[in-house]
């Protein structure tokens, strides 16, 4: 700033092209964008406007200056495009080839019928977008990109962005590419969606009955950040509906998860479980399973499982109650539990 005052103000600096994109100042490396003060590029292109200037359009920025007896501006010219936007004559009406009517009349069956496409640009385009990391340097990543995304059964395939994450790692591509094909919705099998109870109905069952919980990440496991949110009265988690929690922590073996349960009397076990290199997660929940039928404990535990890619169909193929995975909230839990339990004694009864 005190160069700049120096040199005469702001405008004298943009003209000696202060302003550089290096970053190394006060370093100058002629990278300067250098704009003259008099004349040059729009010079004269901005007037005044006169005193009588009038336009004839209702919506209009700025005094109008009004001929005696009009109230409307459009008035003068039988109504302006605001008023009457029959008056517009649209690019699509202009062209036969490309217009707005051949493209509804392409995709009606989509507007109309239970198949769906993805879409982009307009309806029913059938663009997708799709993130590739690949091993290789950026030129071939490029062009390797193209390649698996046609191979993937995609059209007219671009590459819409690439970046060099580390040159000794290799290349983000992201492309984009159409789909020839339609998905009809009413074929799709969809899992009912779990219900969720209500805070109150959980808070009255936990009263009717305390539970305790054990809780832990896993194995070699260090995340903490999923399973904290779940338990954490903090983030809404099941704490916060009266549930006793005995947290472990991380890194926790799996025989003394289930002895915790036991010394604890607890009525679940929550298991974390992220990483997933050579199914370690698979592993470990079959292994809690095992160890609890070990000690005789498996029919009065509840025992769940949860993880970024933990899905309730693989938990329960490893003897677990329920599995939980991304966007797993508190309530979830929670209302799984109470639930579960309330199955648990019909049964005993």
């Amino acid at each position: 700033m005190e160069e700049i005052l120096e040199v005469g103000g702001y405008f004298k600096a943009v003209e000696m092209g202060f302003f550089v994109d290096s970053g190394m100042y006060p370093e100058r490396n002629g990278d300067g964008i250098a704009r003259q003060i008099n004349g040059g590029i729009g010079a004269g292109t901005v007037v005044e406007r006169d005193k009588d200037y009038m336009a004839p359009v209702c919506e209009h920025f700025g005094y109008n200056n009004l001929p005696e007896g009009i109230t409307k501006a459009c008035d003068l010219i039988d109504g302006c495009t605001f008023c009457k936007p029959e008056k517009i004559i649209f690019i699509d009406e202009l062209d036969e080839n490309d217009n707005v009517n051949r493209r509804l009349k392409e995709t009606e069956t989509l507007r109309h019928s239970n198949e769906i496409k993805p879409e982009v640009e307009w309806c029913g385009d059938g663009i997708v977008s799709t993130t590739i990391f690949l091993p290789v340097e950026e030129r071939v990543a490029e062009f390797a990109a193209m390649e698996i995304g046609k191979k993937m059964g995609l059209e007219d395939v671009v590459v819409i962005h690439k970046q060099v994450m580390q040159p000794a790692e290799g290349t983000l591509v992201e492309i984009k590419g159409r789909v020839p094909f339609t998905i009809d919705i009413s074929k799709l099998e969809i899992p009912k969606k779990p219900e969720i109870l209500s805070d109150e109905e959980i808070r009255k069952d936990i009263e009717r009955k305390p539970m305790k919980v054990v809780a832990a990440t896993v194995g070699e496991d260090e995340h903490s950040v999923g399973l904290r949110e779940v338990i954490d009265i903090k983030h809404g988690g099941i704490e916060k509906y009266g549930i006793e929690c005995l947290y472990l922590g991380t890194s926790c073996p799996v025989e003394k998860l289930v002895d915790a349960a036991i010394e604890f009397n607890a009525d679940a076990i929550l298991a974390s479980t992220i990483i997933t290199h050579n199914d370690v997660h698979i592993k470990n929940m079959k292994k809690i399973h095992e160890l609890c039928i070990e000690k005789g404990v498996r029919d009065r535990l509840i025992v769940c499982a949860g993880g970024t890619q933990v899905t309730d169909e693989i938990a329960k193929s490893a003897g677990m109650d329920a599995g939980f995975g991304r966007g797993t909230k508190g309530n979830d839990v929670a209302s799984f539990l109470v639930k579960r339990r309330r199955e648990m004694e019909n049964y005993e009864g």
